[in-house]
This record gives C-alpha cells, structure tokens and sequence, in this order.
C-alpha cells in the first residue's frame, strides 16, 4: 500500500481515474487486512472458523466499510491519521453484523434447552421435600414454562431468559437485541408484568411461588 498523507488520501478517494481506483485498491487491501486481525485474533468466539471463512468474512466487511468510507469522507476533520479513521469503519462493521449473528444463533429453541435444564436442577437440589410439594413444584413450572411461551413475546423471551436463566448482565443483552439498557429493562418490566398478571389470572400469588421455592432459593 502506498504511503498517504491525509491530504493525499482525500484527494485521491475524491477524485477520478487511476489515482481513484489506486487508492480504493490500497484502502480496501488494508481494510480486508484489519477486518481478518480483528476476527483472528480478537474475537475468541470465533476461534473454530476456518482460515478461509474468516477472511471472506473480513472481505465482506471490508467492502460495506469502503462504500461507508465513501460517503462519509466529508466528515474527516483530520484529528488522526486517515487509516485509525477508516479503521474504526471496519471493525465497527464488523461487530455489529457479529452482534445480529449472535442474537440470531440465540434462539428460543435453545434457551428453552437450557431453562428446562436450570428447573430440572432446581427441582432436584436443595433438602427432601414432600412428594406433594415436589408435585406442586412441577405444576408451577411447566404452567411458567406456558406463560413464557404463549404470553411473551420473542425479544422478551430472550431477555428475561437472557438475564435470568443465562447469567447475561443487562448491558450485554442489549447488545444481544440491539438496543438501549434501559429499553431493556422497560421489555423486562413488561414482560413481568405478563407473567404477574397470567399467574394472578389462575390464581396463584407471588406469595405462592415464593413459599413453594423458598428452600431453594
């Protein structure tokens, strides 16, 4: 890659002919470089991705961040060199598109897994318990399991089953679904509010539930 100046870099990117296509050339080559370091070497979740895969991911990023590059070069004041500019395009790129595949590989399907898995231990842990409380247990749960199924929707499934059942703080499971903590929090309430209300509707209490859980919890 040849060597620019700010100047230079903006003059060619923003001008015609062969200096143009010289410097996109160069730019994407160093932008494809960046993404594949990033995805290589700072992205652990990504450690069983082939070589090949993860550079034609990093080709992909590198791509939409040039074309972003592109219209946004009247915004370069010029505080830092131009590639630490063009740099954070990429490595934005590339982990907000990481950041949908992680909310799209979160399933329902598989956080369901592992909830049912987490009753299953609540169930069995703790001290002996009476056979009829252990049935009542059960009834409360599965009827849980129904409430978040049927009354909840997909992104608050995923948060309250995000939160509670996986361990994820607030502000990664923001990040999971896209959006603020404190709209997080706002789905979280109103999901609770669902499940409060069916549970009231079929006449169960908190009280209820606490006093069947309270030797595990």
């Amino acid at each position: 890659m040849v060597k620019r100046s700010n100047e230079a870099w903006l003059d060619a990117l923003q001008g015609t002919g062969d200096s143009q296509h010289e410097a996109l050339l160069d730019l994407r080559e160093y932008l494809v470089r960046t993404a594949f370091v990033y995805l290589r070497d700072g992205r652990s979740d990504l450690l069983s991705h082939s070589t090949d895969t993860l550079f034609e991911m990093a080709e992909d990023y590198a791509q939409n961040a040039l074309l972003a590059i592109q219209e946004n070069l009247d915004k370069f004041r010029g505080d830092a060199q131009f590639t630490t500019w063009a740099y954070r395009f990429v490595i934005n790129e590339a982990a907000a598109d990481l950041r949908r595949r992680q909310y799209r590989d979160f399933s329902w399907e598989d956080v369901a897994g592992q909830e049912t898995a987490v009753f299953a231990s609540l169930l069995a842990s703790g001290t002996a318990v009476d056979p009829e409380v252990k049935a009542e247990r059960e009834e409360l749960l599965r009827f849980l399991l129904k409430i978040l199924e049927t009354d909840l929707n997909e992104r608050q499934r995923l948060a309250l089953l995000g939160v509670h059942f996986q361990g994820r703080s607030l502000p990664e499971m923001a990040e999971i679904l896209e959006t603020t903590p404190n709209t997080l929090y706002k789905m979280m309430h109103d999901a609770r509010k669902k499940i409060k209300a069916s549970l009231l509707a079929h006449h169960y209490s908190a009280g209820d539930i606490l006093g069947l859980f309270e030797t595990m919890w």
